[in-house]
């Protein structure tokens, strides 16, 4: 039998006893969750509930209200997981994340967007998974994307493998560069990780949604990251996320990746070894091209110029990409994209809400489409897609 012993705030034991004394003595490593939010008061419910079906509870549930304009506050308050509420004056979603985690009292922190959901097992399972890599600095773990309000979020699997994966600077650099970024909602750091960075690791001039590349790279570039390789998460996307518009979150990602490429070298106390910095700006590279595609699409000189920046640090992909954006027809075909990703789940630029693609289904396949996710209808009785996985 194993019970929890409280011994004081920060230090957490758990003691098993059997017949004739005490087995073992474990520590018991205490988690904070810091949930950001700004005018969220119709998801945020649905997201303090995820975390109240956790498998393995949160010590402590952080929500910072960032100068809300409807009740977010006196929702995150009402809610039993809800340990505090800190309210203040809007200041972006990076100044309220470095709230939270300095008001956190935690060995792990988690952080969650106010709108985003987790696995009943994800709290569970990361914290075993960096119980069991105690070299990694971080985690984190891959996620489904969902449309919000088109699309539901495909149901949580019951069985997952445990797999997981250790990465340094090199590996995380191809693994960070899916069709999105590894996103703060699915994944956690060390306290003395962050500690590291500063009591404020976040770069409150970032924009929301540019600060995703920023900080776990460079938690990388001090030490590994540990994967949780099956999803344990379920990203909403819908038109007031910070990631909402693909060309918006492409221009608010570049001036993190400048902010990172110089705190890579700019910060000599992180003592970051020369191979992880340049394993990074590999990584910088090849955002900076991937955001130059997509702005091309709209403004081919906007994309040029980005492509500019990743030339001056030595992409000679992106030197080729800029000489074809030159050329009619091959631009269109060749060097710009419409969108990072799939079909599914991307926005109808310029709207309120998210695209639904039509499409032809045979209805004897739709009589098991619950159950096995394949397409549903919206309200307008449209066949949709469903959610795609980020991996």
């Amino acid at each position: 039998m194993a019970i929890p012993v409280f011994l004081r705030p920060r230090l957490h034991c758990e003691v098993s006893f059997r017949w004739g004394g005490i087995r073992n003595w474990k520590a018991r490593m205490r988690v904070a969750v810091v949930i950001p939010a700004y005018n969220a008061v119709s998801l945020l419910p649905e997201t303090l509930d995820s975390l109240a079906s956790q498998v393995r509870k949160p010590d402590e549930v952080i929500v910072i209200d960032d100068g809300s304009s409807d009740e977010t506050a006196a929702v995150a308050e009402r809610h039993p997981i809800v340990s505090r509420v800190i309210v203040r004056a809007n200041g972006g979603i990076c100044a309220a994340r470095n709230d939270g985690i300095e008001a956190a009292d935690s060995d792990l922190i988690f952080l969650l967007d106010a709108d985003d959901l987790w696995h009943p097992s994800y709290l569970e399972r990361m914290v075993r998974m960096m119980e069991a890599h105690p070299e990694a600095l971080a985690g984190f773990t891959r996620y489904r994307c969902f449309s919000h309000p088109v699309e539901f979020p495909v149901p949580f699997e019951d069985v997952i493998d445990d797999a997981s994966a250790i990465h340094d600077a090199s590996s995380f650099s191809l693994v960070a560069n899916r069709s999105l970024p590894i996103l703060p909602s699915f994944y956690c750091a060390r306290r003395d990780a962050l500690a590291r960075l500063g009591a404020r690791p976040y770069i409150e001039g970032q924009l929301g949604g540019g600060e995703a590349c920023y900080l776990p790279a460079m938690l990388v570039a001090m030490g590994p990251l540990v994967e949780h390789v099956e999803p344990l998460g379920r990203y909403r996307m819908h038109s007031a996320a910070v990631t909402g518009d693909e060309v918006d979150a492409a221009r608010s990602m570049i001036p993190s990746l400048e902010d990172l490429d110089r705190d890579l070298t700019g910060r000599p106390e992180l003592q970051i070894p020369s191979a992880a910095r340049h394993a990074l700006r590999v990584y910088i590279r090849d955002w900076l091209r991937k955001c130059g595609k997509r702005l091309g699409s709209g403004s081919p000189s906007e994309g040029r110029r980005v492509f500019l920046k990743a030339v001056r640090m030595g992409d000679l992909k992106a030197a080729g990409l800029l000489v074809l954006s030159f050329i009619p027809g091959i631009a269109t075909r060749r060097v710009w994209v419409s969108a990072w990703r799939p079909e599914s789940t991307q926005r109808a630029e310029g709207t309120p809400f998210w695209s639904v693609e039509t499409f032809e289904v045979d209805p004897q396949k739709m009589k098991n489409a619950g159950s096995t996710g394949g397409g549903t209808k919206d309200a307008s009785g449209r066949n949709r897609r469903p959610a795609g996985l980020v991996d």
